[in-house]
């Protein structure tokens, strides 16, 4: 069986009043806060590139998207037949 080695410190009393971070950790917390102000920025700009058109949701819309009318529906049986003559095709 393979033994483990460990590697301990000395089992000293750590006096928590003299404790105080240091710099490398506030480095740490700067660079951090320096990346997610880089990363914030560029999601900004990749989102203002998006050509988003509200209605191209509404004219792409496949027939088998469109929802059915159940038996029981509250609307009268003939509105899902005239709302599907009245719209328009899809348009290419």
């Amino acid at each position: 069986m393979t033994r483990v080695l460990t590697i301990s410190p000395p089992m000293t009393e750590i006096d928590p009043n003299s404790v105080r971070p240091g710099w490398v950790a506030l480095l740490i917390v700067l660079v951090l806060g320096g990346a997610t102000v880089l990363l914030w920025r560029n999601m900004g700009k990749q989102l203002k590139r998006i050509d988003f058109d509200p209605d191209a949701g509404a004219r792409d819309r496949a027939p088998s998207d469109v929802p059915t009318a159940t038996a029981d529906s509250a609307s009268p049986a003939g509105a899902a037949e005239q709302a599907a003559e009245t719209s328009e095709p899809p348009k290419k």
